[in-house]
């Protein structure tokens, strides 16, 4: 095995001798000291291995028994870099590939948000961006646990969070808590339901507190309507002390909702001309190239792109990118509307408006809107008499709720002195 190496690096040819005078060649060969190998008889002549230093000494030796000598074979390291260096060009590009997926590897080139639903992928990229993480981020600077805390304190709705790295992309996947948990821990110390907007009171129904108001009344937007605090009475009806609630109705007035609404009589409209560019563009250090460059021959365009990063082996992203772009030549139509026409969209606008209200529970009792125009426009304009539920929640009175927590704590001294 030790030989078979060495003769390959020194590199060696298989050769077919042909001739009469086949074994006074081979003497002549010992007598020159010149090392023959795996000789065999073959059809044609005999074959044997011949090493790349003794080609040049065996041919005055040829030329005396008139022996003739065919390459039929090339073996060894020499050869095999004669081979590599006609092929420059590859081996370099092969060796650059290899060093660049090196190099790119270590660092952050994609970043993918898994399982948020009420945080918007925005939300997310900000919170990322001020946290000092970005594309081109190397992963050893990564401080993985801190960045989960520092998200789930960002974020309270977030009740867990993995953060992790799949080839040069960095995963940030979350899971949120249910809504009506998340307000409930919230408000967790008490609180008051406060009117969100002006009216008159119809029905009240209380479930937990005080109601302040009653059917009839009228309330003014952010006026208490139940409190959270209850008080707790003695033998002799004197309050001694308060329990602190959140407090729970189901309110409805009466209110007026203000609409307004116009529609202009010119408009425009796109018409394509049907002229199309495409193009076929590569993106690197933030700059786009484009393939052919688009020459803004079209006064008016719409421009369609899509946009792909490359990748290798599906997780390993790079920091490149491609895609293709199409340019849409249209122009703009200057059209009017008829009186019937804009008396049409906005009675259709009105109504759309109206079904929204009903499909938030809101009945509508009596509509009052006016149509009016100019040379211009064309307006809908009035009051909707309405009756929905109203109703938020409020903070109850921070000094007021510090002094119950201190007559508390002056109630627990005395009683601790006494015994």
């Amino acid at each position: 095995m030790v030989h078979r190496l060495r003769y390959y690096i020194k590199g060696y040819v298989r050769v077919l001798l042909k001739g009469n005078e086949i074994l006074r060649f081979f003497n002549m060969c010992k007598s020159h000291g010149i090392l023959l190998r795996n000789i065999t008889h073959e059809e044609e002549g005999v074959c044997c291995d011949v090493f790349i230093k003794d080609l040049f000494s065996v041919r005055p030796l040829l030329k005396k028994t008139c022996t003739r000598m065919k390459v039929v074979k090339k073996v060894g390291v020499p050869f095999l870099l004669q081979k590599l260096r006609e092929r420059l060009c590859f081996c370099l590009c092969l060796f650059g590939c290899l060093v660049l997926l090196n190099a790119v590897d270590g660092y952050v080139w994609a970043i993918e948000y898994i399982g948020n639903s009420r945080i918007s992928n925005d939300e997310l990229k900000d919170f990322i961006e001020l946290q000092n993480i970005y594309y081109g981020m190397p992963k050893e600077d990564l401080q993985m646990e801190e960045l989960e805390k520092n998200l789930r304190k960002e974020f309270p709705i977030v009740t867990w969070t993995s953060i992790y790295l799949e080839g040069t992309k960095l995963c940030v996947e979350i899971k949120e808590n249910n809504i009506n948990q998340y307000e409930e821990e919230m408000v967790s110390v008490g609180s008051n339901l406060v009117a969100t907007e002006a009216g008159t009171i119809t029905s009240i129904i209380t479930r937990s507190g005080v109601p302040k108001v009653k059917a009839g009344d009228a309330v003014e937007e952010g006026q208490i309507l139940v409190e959270g605090l209850v008080p707790v009475y003695d033998e002799a009806l004197t309050v001694i002390d308060y329990q602190v609630y959140d407090a729970d109705a189901d309110v409805y007035l009466n209110t007026m909702i203000p609409y307004s609404d116009h529609v202009e009589r010119s408009y425009s409209v796109m018409e394509y001309t049907g002229r199309v560019q495409n193009c076929f563009f590569m993106e690197a250090g933030g700059k786009r190239y484009e393939i052919p460059g688009f020459m803004k021959n079209f006064e008016l365009y719409e421009k369609i792109s899509q946009k792909w990063q490359s990748s290798i082996l599906k997780d390993i992203y790079l920091p490149f990118f491609y895609g293709t772009v199409v340019y849409k030549e249209y122009q703009l139509c200057y059209l009017e509307h008829d009186s019937n026409e804009l008396e049409t969209i906005l009675h259709n606008n009105f109504r759309h408006f109206m079904e929204t209200l009903e499909g938030k529970g809101v009945q509508i009792i009596e509509k009052n809107v006016k149509i009016s125009n100019d040379t211009e426009s064309m307006y809908l304009k009035g009051e909707l008499l309405v009756n929905k539920k109203t109703g938020a929640r409020g903070a109850i009175d921070s000094v007021l709720l510090e002094s119950l927590a201190d007559k508390d704590i002056l109630e627990g001294a005395s009683d601790a002195q006494e015994e």
